[in-house]
């Protein structure tokens, strides 16, 4: 029984002895005298799909070639890790890091459309939630076409817009609902008036949004007259109750034609 338990001691040692090898050398040495395959070396991690080893060695190529011709590249296969692994934040700064530093780089265009989509990624698809990563990356895929205008992710970028710019105006929207049910009125009104304004390709949200509006505003301009010192919104600060009915009769004008 003792021969057998030093054994297997024995075993379980020489086990152990192996792993520690086998992981050392596993992970490959830079030669600092070749930049180029000192790249390959960082970058097979991420060949390999294994995205967080690729964060933890391409990071190391960079700090020891911070001039290579290739630092640009671990910077691109870095941000490329994290949006494969999900953490669209760090994606998205990380892009937007490399856009700015390398605005003339041949994937600046793929860069920047990468920081919107990571954006919409994180973004809610229900319109009852924040909007907010909606609208950076709306912004983002407007600064696309803006600046890379000839490019496939412009054309990307395009349709993505139609699917963004349809989010917030929904979201918009039930908002508005929202304060019209409870009778808040000059938030009702508001938050129509934007759809008009901000959103008028939503032809489908129109007429909804000219009705209530109108009527919103109406009532708005009924409690101005019942109590004209109010300075309970923003229609009571700025217009007089005539302007304000005004404003909702042009509605039901546009309404009507």
């Amino acid at each position: 029984m003792r021969s057998c338990f030093f054994t297997g001691m024995k075993v379980s040692v020489v086990g152990l002895i192996c792993a520690m090898v086998i992981g050392s050398c596993a992970e490959k040495e830079f030669d600092p005298n070749d930049p180029k395959k000192s790249y390959g070396i960082a970058k097979e991690p991420y060949d390999g799909g294994h995205f967080d080893e690729a964060i933890k060695r391409l990071g190391e190529f960079k700090s020891r070639f911070p001039y290579s011709q290739f630092a640009a590249e671990a910077e691109l296969l870095i941000a490329d890790s994290q949006f494969q692994l999900e953490h669209f934040q760090e994606a998205a700064a990380s892009y937007d890091t490399f856009v700015k530093l390398h605005p003339k780089h041949p994937k600046a265009d793929f860069a920047l459309y990468r920081v919107a989509e990571s954006y919409w990624e994180d973004a809610p698809e229900a319109v009852s939630r924040e909007q907010e990563y909606t609208e950076k990356a709306v912004a983002q895929w407007q600064e696309v076409i803006q600046k890379h205008p000839n490019t496939e992710y412009a054309t990307k970028s395009k349709d993505m817009l139609v699917k963004g710019r349809r989010r917030l105006a929904e979201s918009v929207q039930f908002v508005a609902r929202f304060y019209c049910h409870r009778e808040v009125w000059h938030s009702c009104a508001f938050r129509y008036t934007q759809i008009l304004e901000k959103f008028p390709e939503q032809k489908d949200m129109t007429k909804e949004a000219l009705d209530q509006a109108a009527l919103a505003l109406e009532r708005v301009a009924d409690a101005k007259e019942k109590d004209p010192a109010s300075d309970k919104n923003l229609y009571h600060r700025t217009m007089t109750a005539q302007q304000i009915r005004e404003k909702a009769a042009n509605f039901r004008r546009l309404l009507k034609g």
